[in-house]
């Protein structure tokens, strides 16, 4: 059973943070549901939407609880710093970037994840919007400048989950995989596209293991 939306979590309306959570809540697991109706996704990658996101719940419902304090307070005092202090932290550039962030949830990310190595930041890049976008699957993104012995094994990286992963070349990103809802599940930018390609085989098959037990055993 998976819960999502008011269903899942019921807090203060402050920030207008409700739909955005929902919506996230769906987008994280909808291409979880997809691959594992479809047979390529286990148990483990469905059971990481609640890893992923119980942490970004909490965090938006500790905000709306501070937001809701802090506006509604009736204690003279507090009412005197925050109508003195909010107008002035307001202004500083860094806290513009950090609240904007915050409240339209651009900032989430899974680091932690248990399907994910590395911060788990949302992926922007232009690269996306070219007629193409992600299309449900995994993308394996590698620099355009890559050199032959780094494009052939990651061809058949691909070759090996070929129903749920493409191979983009992409202008100077080293190599990525990004997961369908648009989050890098791994991004390096040094020169070591084995252990790279090697830890990102691993992740895949950590979370689509019957893929990963066929092609190994394809392989073999």
């Amino acid at each position: 059973m998976f819960i999502a939306g008011d269903a899942a979590h019921i807090h203060s309306p402050f920030g207008g943070q409700g739909m955005n959570t929902g919506l996230q809540d769906i987008w994280n697991l909808v291409w979880k549901l997809d691959l594992g109706l479809r047979g390529h996704g286990n148990e483990q990658l469905l059971e990481s939407y609640g890893a992923e996101r119980h942490p970004v719940i909490k965090n938006v419902i500790e905000t709306t609880h501070f937001l809701t304090q802090a506006m509604g307070t009736h204690n003279k005092i507090a009412q005197l710093l925050r109508n003195t202090i909010i107008p002035m932290v307001s202004r500083l550039a860094p806290f513009q970037h950090a609240f904007v962030q915050r409240l339209s949830e651009l900032g989430v990310d899974y680091h932690g994840s248990p399907i994910v190595e590395g911060d788990g930041k949302r992926f922007f890049d232009e690269s996306l919007r070219r007629g193409k976008g992600i299309l449900g699957h995994f993308l394996l993104l590698l620099d355009d400048e890559a050199l032959p012995e780094a494009k052939e094994p990651a061809q058949q990286l691909v070759e090996s989950f070929h129903e749920i992963v493409e191979l983009r070349s992409v202008r100077g990103h080293g190599i990525a995989l990004v997961r369908p809802d648009g989050y890098i599940a791994y991004e390096a930018h040094h020169q070591d596209s084995a252990k790279d390609l090697a830890e990102i085989r691993s992740l895949l098959e950590r979370q689509t293991d019957r893929i990963g037990e066929s092609a190994g055993t394809e392989a073999a």
